[in-house]
């Protein structure tokens, strides 16, 4: 290698350069003799050279060595420095292309060198930083201290490598730097200086510190969620421990791995006793478990064990809820709503189940309690409207008397005008009256607003007049002033001028209870007009005592008034106003109050009416008549309706027959032809549900004569008995003439008259049957004993046992086609069905009778229709069941 051959090829030219000088001074010398001689030859040469003295030949000789000894020293330095600038000028290269900024300064701080780099990091050229002192020049002033414990260090022999901190750029900015500093020494050791190199750390000081800041973010983040999810450990943890639900998991073997506390109250054992050591079928009821596996089997799902029923379920439901026994430790059944669910991790795997289960003890106690409360409400409900039912009897024929003989009289017109007066307002005074016993005796229109309302010409100002009328009297006795007025309204409208002259009647009644001195103003005005319909303001004002507005809250409730005071000093139900506001409903209007203690008191409602045309006036005001004479029999115990009845349809043309049992009935009905039979309903010997019956039985052209119930009792259900027996209508009592000829012409001839006998329920009401209409079945026992109706009842489980045997309820009827089998066996079902209506309609059951008679008729209808009644049929049936066995039993 070179560098091991320099030393030698040094040495040869050493020597030669030696050798050199010394032939050099002997020539010199002997060129010092020829110098001397002319032309000397060779020989002279020789000897001449013999002739110079030795000690002059040793001393050139040394001379020269000693010459080329010293130019050899100086060529040789010359070429140690040649090599020593070149080594620097390496060095120098290799500083200047440093991407590092490398400074070199001496021990007091002065800058001796400065590369490109530390130009481009710090902004200054060399010329402008060499010679400065390095603190002055990049080293911030809160930095210099740290400067100066850098050079202390050096002194001491420190060196720094990647030291960070902060440079200050020309422009002032502070650049983020990595500084490496190490002592500069001379060949002998002595420190002169030391060399820094700078590196711009700006982007990883950056990185560094948004990772620092991600980090404290993260570490913010698993904080604060480990706090959240610690919290919510804490809330779950509270939450199985209060919980007052067994909370039980178990793992994918079925092994117990969570037994909360309340599990533990419920079912006596200790949580360490179960968890990762028992299963779940330690306190489920074995049969039970049982009776569902094999009812799982049975609808085709396999089931390996008993714990394999609630896989089972769950793999069909998830959750699945439903009602188990559990056995705790001593032996105790407890009913138990229990939900299961899987638990899966958010990869669907499987973990175990989860059981949530709630102890319906106390609930099933409570719902008993319940059903039992129902019951005996249910009878005291059916005893209060059997209480009605017969007071409705009581209370309506007398009623009917007065009603009817008052219409009786206003037909004379040979009366006196004062006497007219007179027996217009009893006729009007007491049809108000049955008004107002219509609905209190009316459970079913009170409690479901079905309040129906009839659209006839209403003479509003007549209509005023008379129930200032009927006031008056009244007001004169305590001395007030009645007004009565109309301001701008239509002189006749469409409405039901019974339901409005009851609100203004029970409205002023109440102003004039309550007023001692003062007035009582009735006023009717129109507020606007749109077409043919008014809106009226029907306003009754008072100078009374007033109502407080804590005591206006409860105003319209039944049987509330203002204070138990009032009951006590003015008498009354406190249901009038109750009445009023639904009626008032039913006209789509609301009854409002305004009202200050000491002052008195304005009741109003506004409502829409249509305004009547001379059409309306002459079609509802024109008499209902047939276009022939009628052959009718009249059936009625008392006398007085019989008479009243007599005379309204002599007067009508008609030839009327009279009966005064349900026995007579039959007997005239089977040697005499009738158009129309008008039959009461309860009466002594025979009672006209019965007696339809046999009618009905007769079997000729005289069984299917128009029988019309003619009774006090209008109840939905007791409307709905009346038609189950045979009946084809019904008319209530009081009678009204008008609704008598109406009902007449519309049987007779089928005249469409807008006086309609009374509805059966209110429009859009589904008259709701009885499950055991209890009347019917003491209609019964009137000429049965009780093992007649015991073997009835038997031959009605029969027919039903026939009925589920051939359609149980889980058939699809839906399905069923016209195919010409499955109609048969349609036909079939109709054919029991019908043998079950007089099976079912006399002993009472009349929602299964009318199920059966719904059955009969879908047997040929639609396949729809067809399985809409027999699932009404099924429900029924199961309706009756309870009552039927007991029945039976009676026998």
């Amino acid at each position: 290698m070179p560098s091991r051959r320099l030393p030698e090829r040094r040495g040869g030219r050493s020597v030669a350069r030696l050798g050199g000088v010394a032939v050099i001074v002997a020539l010199s010398v002997v060129a010092g003799r020829v110098a001397s001689e002319d032309a000397p030859s060779w020989e002279t040469f020789g000897s001449w050279a013999l002739d110079i003295p030795w000690w002059i030949l040793g001393s050139s000789l040394a001379v020269g060595l000693l010459i080329a000894g010293l130019i050899e020293l100086h060529v040789t330095r010359l070429e140690r420095r040649d090599v020593r600038m070149r080594h620097y000028a390496h060095l120098a290269a290799i500083v200047e292309s440093s991407n590092y900024a490398i400074v070199g300064k001496g021990m007091d701080g002065a800058v001796l060198s400065w590369n490109k780099a530390a130009e481009r990091l710090f902004g200054y050229t060399a010329e402008q930083a060499i010679g400065r002192n390095a603190s002055d020049l990049i080293v911030p002033e809160d930095l210099r201290e740290e400067e100066q414990q850098i050079l202390a260090g050096i002194r001491g022999g420190t060196s720094f490598a990647y030291l960070w901190t902060k440079r200050k750029k020309a422009s002032g900015d502070l650049v983020d730097v990595a500084l490496s500093i190490s002592p500069v020494r001379a060949d002998d050791g002595t420190l002169i200086g030391l060399a820094a190199s700078a590196r711009d750390i700006t982007d990883l000081v950056q990185a560094e510190r948004e990772i620092h800041n991600l980090n404290a973010s993260l570490e913010r983040q698993v904080a604060e969620r480990t706090a959240q999810l610690e919290k919510t450990l804490t809330l779950q943890t509270a939450i199985l421990e209060r919980a007052a639900y067994a909370v039980i998991a178990t793992d994918v073997s079925g092994t117990i791995t969570l037994f909360n506390p309340a599990a533990e109250r419920m079912l006596g054992y200790r949580a360490e006793e179960l968890i990762g050591r028992a299963t779940a079928m330690l306190f489920h009821d074995p049969d039970e478990l049982a009776e569902r596996a094999e009812a799982m089997r049975k609808e085709g799902v396999y089931v390996a064990s008993n714990l394999g029923v609630l896989r089972a379920r769950l793999a069909r439901s998830d959750p699945d809820t439903a009602v188990w026994t559990y056995i705790d430790r001593y032996g105790n059944r407890i009913p138990t709503r229990l939900t299961l669910s899987l638990l899966r991790t958010k990869d669907g795997t499987n973990l175990g189940v989860l059981g949530i289960a709630v102890d319906l003890t106390e609930q099933l106690k409570y719902e008993n309690e319940l059903k039992a409360a129902r019951a005996s409400a249910e009878q005291a409900s059916a005893a209060k409207a059997d209480f009605l039912a017969n007071m409705s009897h009581e209370i309506r024929t007398p009623l009917n008397g007065i009603i009817g003989y008052a219409d009786l009289v206003l037909e004379d017109q040979t009366l006196a005008p004062d006497t007219r007066r007179q027996v217009s307002r009893i006729f009007e005074a007491s049809d108000s009256l049955r008004v107002i016993i219509d609905d209190i005796l009316d459970f079913s229109k009170i409690e479901a607003c079905g309040i129906k309302l009839e659209s006839k010409p209403l003479y509003l100002e007549e209509l005023i007049a008379n129930c200032a009328s009927i006031i008056e009297p009244k007001a004169d006795e305590k001395g007030l002033q009645l007004i009565a007025t109309a301001r701008a309204t239509p002189s006749v409208l469409i409405g039901d001028a019974a339901r409005l002259r009851q609100v203004l009647l029970n409205l002023m009644n109440n102003a004039v209870k309550f007023t001692a001195t003062g007035s009582v103003e009735l006023v009717v005005s129109c507020l606007s007009r749109a077409g043919n319909i008014a809106r009226l303001r029907i306003a009754v004002t008072d100078t009374g005592i007033g109502i407080s507005e804590e005591e206006q809250k409860g105003l319209f409730r039944r049987f509330s008034q203002a204070d138990e005071t009032i009951s006590r000093k003015y008498g009354g139900t406190g249901l009038g106003l109750a009445i009023s506001q639904r009626i008032v409903h039913a006209m789509q209007g609301e009854l409002k109050i305004e009202s200050k203690p000491g002052v008195g008191s304005t009741f109003y409602f506004d409502i829409d009416l249509p305004v009547a045309d001379q059409m309306d006036i002459d079609r509802h005001d024109a008499p209902v008549a047939c276009s022939r004479s009628a052959r009718i029999l009249v059936v009625d115990d008392v006398e007085m309706n019989r008479d009243l009845c007599q005379t309204m349809l002599g007067r009508a043309g008609h030839e009327v027959d009279l009966a005064d049992s349900g026995s007579r009935a039959i007997a005239m009905t089977g040697s005499r032809t009738y158009d129309l039979i008008f039959m009461d309903v309860q009466m002594g010997e025979m009672d006209g549900l019965e007696a339809t019956r046999r009618i009905r039985a007769l079997g000729d052209g005289r069984s299917v004569v128009p029988i019309i119930a003619l009774t006090a009792n209008v109840l939905p259900e007791q409307v709905a008995r009346y038609k189950a027996a045979g009946m084809d209508d019904h008319l209530g009592k009081p009678i009204n003439r008008a609704e008598l000829l109406a009902c007449v012409a519309r049987w007779i001839d089928g005249a469409i008259t807008d006086v309609p006998s009374a509805p059966l329920a209110p429009t859009g009401v589904e008259v709701a049957l009885p499950v055991c209409d209890q009347d019917a079945l003491d209609d019964l026992r009137l000429f049965a004993n009780e093992q007649v109706i015991a073997g009835f009842a038997a031959q009605l489980s029969e027919t039903i046992a026939c009925i589920r045997a051939q359609w149980p309820r889980d058939i699809d009827a839906s399905r069923v086609d016209h195919e010409a089998a499955d109609q048969t066996a349609r036909e079939a079902l109709g054919a029991i069905a019908h043998k079950a209506i007089s099976l079912a309609g006399q002993l009472g059951f009349s929602q299964l009778a009318e199920a059966c008679r719904r059955m009969e008729t879908a047997s040929c209808g639609r396949a729809q229709d067809f399985a809409d009644a027999h699932t009404a049929l099924h429900a029924a049936i199961d309706n009756a069941l309870v009552e039927l066995e007991a029945l039976q039993e009676i026998a």
